[in-house]
């Protein structure tokens, strides 16, 4: 598993979470800050994932750039980057997974932050549209990996009805 595996893993998890979160709490304004600093790590995330190599020293500031996010056990993460190789290779299908990522991801702030009528609702199927696309990146080992075909179909299948 490389450190970009490992990176995908952490964003899965948080994709889930968020998911499975209720957006009926976002009318209030600590709900939505929350919200809006985890997203905007899932977009740091996201660009890691792309980066071709990442050294240790990376590694150690993504780690410290994460210690504040909720739900990623930072000492795990870690221990994982340190014992994966540093070389990601992806293939031109997966790296342009990478801008559609951090397109619904910056999306879903901008709704956020401009609250405009039916936002909830809105950031609702933004997080559901993302939700797979971190399975694209997992492990070739990993039973929950999918292609990239099958992330952007996922994701289609919710911004459609936006």
């Amino acid at each position: 598993m490389t450190k970009s595996n490992v990176l995908a893993s952490v964003l899965y998890r948080l994709a889930i979470s968020l998911k499975n979160q209720d957006f009926k709490k976002l009318i209030f304004k600590r709900h939505r800050k929350d919200l809006i600093y985890t997203l905007s790590s899932m977009k740091f995330l996201t660009h890691c994932i792309g980066m071709k190599s990442i050294s240790p020293y990376q590694a150690e500031r993504i780690v410290n750039l994460l210690k504040d996010t909720n739900n990623i056990d930072t000492d795990a993460l870690a221990e994982s980057l340190k014992e994966s190789p540093d070389e990601s290779v992806f293939s031109a299908e997966y790296e342009a997974l990478l801008p559609e990522m951090q397109r619904i991801l910056s999306s879903c702030i901008d709704i956020l932050l401009q609250k405009k009528k039916g936002y909830i609702n809105s950031v609702s199927l933004y997080i559901k549209a993302f939700h797979n696309y971190p399975r694209a990146f997992l492990s070739l080992t990993d039973k929950s990996k999918i292609s990239a075909e099958e992330a952007i179909e996922y994701s289609k299948s919710y911004l459609k009805s936006n």
